[in-house]
């Protein structure tokens, strides 16, 4: 067993600690528990099923703008899950701008071409 510079058994540790008139709990940090992948599964299905409804009915207006404004929610709320589980910015914030872009189109905001030509002219 090793903490920091010191090496040896967990008896031999302790009995370190307990010479030297320290606590060993504030050298030690319990271990954050890793994130349950129901964090992950409910906001993506919620993304899902709010895309799909986008795009396979046509209900009331003010209906739809709460099923997009839900599906935008649920995709900040996959991304900082993802940067709480991976700690990852770039993919983080590539998923929230993509997720949020995919809703747009499924809202019928923009038209997948004119995202093409967005970009296209972003490039130059």
């Amino acid at each position: 067993m090793k903490i920091g510079k010191v090496e040896g058994s967990p008896k031999e540790i302790y009995n370190f600690f307990q010479n030297n008139g320290l606590d060993i709990s504030e050298y030690l940090e319990k271990p954050v528990p890793p994130l349950k992948p129901i964090w992950l599964i409910i906001p993506s299905i919620i993304i899902i099923v709010s895309m799909a409804v986008l795009t396979l009915f046509t209900l009331h207006s003010d209906v739809m703008t709460f099923v997009f404004v839900v599906g935008c929610g649920a995709c900040v709320w996959l991304a900082a899950m993802l940067q709480i589980k991976f700690k990852n910015a770039s993919a983080t914030v590539f998923l929230l701008f993509g997720a949020l872009l995919i809703m747009l189109v499924a809202f019928g905001v923009v038209k997948p071409i004119e995202i093409i030509q967005y970009f296209k002219d972003f490039k130059k």
